[in-house]
């Protein structure tokens, strides 16, 4: 199964912050990807770096095998984004989001009408495609943020805590949704926090602990590395693995990264 997203060696730091410390990462293509991790583990670090909207200090990225640094603009066209805290336009409608994106994707007005009309059913949205996104709750400006990212089908939706505020019956139809698009061999990439959420969702997980990979795989594979019991919950496994990692940091983590400066943040080791 190819790759759509790889990271390589990807360092990121916030002044004297080190964000990310060397991040290694692949996500393959038709699987819900969950990346786990405490809070300031750097996942969303990694999000943004991803999505252009920050400059990583040194690393490797290829997206749906492009390389940003050389095409920062045309690799966006396969991505859909749900941040954490949604800021979408008061003044509009439901309904008159989900066009305005899937014009501003150059989504032909025919996919438009019949897409608009299934994600309204699938988020549970139809009585309120008239309704001012002013009106909604934070669920459902969730879910209407999520029916905009898919508009235009993208092969790697990116979401980040995608399911805070949204009732249990929401979380399920957005499971069965991520199952459907994930057949079809399109690729959900979820960041959280809540592992019971990556627990029910997620095909493979990457458990990322001050910046650094500390593994990757479905739960069983987790277990093994783990060594714990075979039916260990992931909150079990992720708690072994992160508490194994702060009594044995890597050296990879005490590495000063040297850097020079290149566009889009493609920067390389120098000797």
């Amino acid at each position: 199964m190819s790759e759509i997203l790889k990271l390589t060696d990807v360092w990121k730091a916030y002044d004297d912050v080190q964000a990310l410390s060397g991040l290694d990462l692949e996500v393959r293509r038709g699987e819900i990807f969950g990346l786990v991790g405490p809070n300031g583990a750097g996942k969303t670090t990694c999000i943004k770096i991803v999505l252009g909207l920050l400059r990583m200090d040194r690393g490797a990225i290829l997206v749906n095998n492009v390389d940003p640094a050389q095409s920062p603009y045309e690799y966006k066209r396969s991505i859909g984004y749900v941040p954490e805290s949604v800021a979408l336009p008061d003044y509009l409608t439901v309904e008159e989001l989900v066009i305005y994106s899937g014009r501003i994707r150059s989504v032909p007005n025919e996919l438009i009408k019949q897409r608009i009309d299934e994600y309204l059913r699938v988020f549970d949205l139809t009585d309120k495609r008239k309704t001012l996104i002013l009106q909604l709750s934070r669920g459902m400006r969730q879910k209407a943020a999520m029916a905009s990212a898919l508009i235009h089908d993208p092969d790697l939706l990116i979401l980040d805590e995608p399911l805070v505020g949204i009732d249990p019956a929401g979380q399920h139809a957005i499971k069965e949704m991520f199952n459907a698009r994930a057949r079809d061999g399109k690729t959900i990439f979820l960041s959280t926090h809540m592992l019971d959420t990556a627990e029910r969702m997620c095909n493979r997980v990457a458990i990322i602990h001050r910046g650094r990979n500390v593994a990757t795989g479905d739960l069983n594979q987790l277990r093994s590395l783990s060594a714990t019991k075979e039916n260990a919950t992931l909150e079990e496994v992720f708690l072994k693995l992160t508490e194994e990692t702060e009594k044995a940091p890597s050296e990879k983590a005490d590495e000063q990264p040297k850097v020079r400066r290149g566009l889009f943040g493609a920067f390389r080791r120098t000797q």
